[in-house]
Formats: structure tokens, C-alpha cells, sequence
């Protein structure tokens, strides 16, 4: 799934998001990128996270333009061609440490958002991490009334579009033997949640 936003877009979130995530995967040698857009979070992770096998990946219609956007950087093992991936269909065969995905459960239905819960926990390895960055709605929170008129353009675009909540996701994610672990405050009111994959999970 492709983001809504821009490349400034990207470019403002990227340092943040990275700030973060470099301690939680400081451990980790492959990341799946769900949604990898314009490549922007693909290229600077090899700045951030040079240990890191950094696999992106966008669904089909929008494959075509991530694949542009990284054709120079094929010759680093790093970070391999993308993959064409609907989470709703079949998903790579490899294991990762980790998933990420910037700005895409809001623009999936909530059907495919549950499949990336599903396909998430079939792919990490134990004790494997997915980390969602994006806006999230939260019972413990007063919502933003930038996310509110977010929310509202989002449905009124496509009634499968919405802010999704952090306790539906959270439940999700029990279902298929992840438990969170990290809830982050983000700028913009944005958060960055983390799921982490119990090891005994063979799901």
C-alpha cells in the first residue's frame, strides 16, 4: 500500500522514525518494508542501519515506481530489488527480525489491515519485531483534532479508509502471538507502535 503524502513528507518523518527505531533494531539483520512509496525510508536506512538487509516491498499498482526510485542502489546487497506484495495474497517466503511500515494502516481496509497482522506473524522470526509508524487513535489519549479532520478526509475518500485504534490493533496482534511493547510518542502527533513476536509462536 502506497502513503498519502509527499516526498517532503517522508523526508521530515524519516530522522524521527529512525532515532527510534535504531535501538529496537540494533539486533536485526533483515527488515520487510511494507509500502516502501518512493523509497525514501529504504534509502536512509542504509545510513542508519548499515547491518541491516533492508527489503522493500509495494503492492502491485504501485511497484512500478518504487522499483525507479531505488533502480541505482541494486548492486547493494543491502537493499535488494522490491517485491510486489499484497498482504491479502501470498507473502515472501523468508523469515525477518522485523516488518515496518510508515503511513499505510490508515489507508488499508480494515481487512487487509488484518492480514498484515497475520502475514506479519507468519514471516518474523522468534521474538521477531513489527513496528507501525503513523497516526493511531488510543483510548488513554484525547485525539487530536489534526487526526480528527484526518480521519474524516480519509472515510469520506473511501469508507475503508480510517485512523485505526490502538487497543483494536493491540488485539489483533494477540491473536497471532504478538504482544506490544512500545508505544511512542512521534511529531505531529503521530506514534510509533511495536509489536514483538512471542517465541514460542509458530503461527
Amino acid at each position: 500500500m502506497s502513503g498519502i503524502g509527499d516526498l517532503s513528507a517522508a523526508e521530515r518523518n524519516k530522522r524521527p522514525i529512525f532515532d527510534a527505531l535504531a535501538e529496537w533494531l540494533a539486533g536485526a539483520r533483515t527488515v520487510l518494508e511494507i509500502g516502501g512509496g518512493d523509497g525514501t525510508h529504504a534509502r536512509y536506512a542504509r545510513q542508519r542501519l548499515p547491518h541491516v538487509r533492508w527489503q522493500t516491498s509495494e503492492a502491485p499498482a504501485h511497484l512500478r515506481r518504487l522499483t525507479a526510485a531505488l533502480v541505482d542502489a541494486h548492486d547493494d546487497e543491502r537493499l535488494p530489488p522490491p517485491l510486489a506484495l499484497d498482504v491479502r495474497a501470498a507473502w515472501p517466503s523468508a523469515q525477518y527480525d522485523a516488518i515496518y511500515a510508515a503511513n499505510v494502516a490508515h489507508i488499508m481496509s480494515e481487512e487487509a489491515v488484518a492480514a498484515l497482522f497475520a502475514g506479519a506473524a507468519r514471516r518474523l522470526t522468534a521474538d521477531g519485531l513489527l513496528c507501525l509508524y503513523g497516526p493511531f487513535f488510543d483510548t488513554e489519549e484525547v485525539p487530536g483534532e489534526g487526526n480528527l479532520a484526518f480521519d474524516r478526509a480519509l472515510r469520506a475518500r473511501d469508507a475503508s479508509m480510517g485512523i485505526r485504534r490502538r487497543e483494536a490493533l493491540d488485539a489483533l496482534a494477540a491473536d497471532h502471538g504478538l504482544r506490544r511493547i512500545a508505544r511512542l510518542k512521534m511529531p505531529s502527533d503521530n506514534r510509533l507502535l511495536i509489536w514483538r513476536k512471542d517465541g514460542a509462536n509458530t503461527c
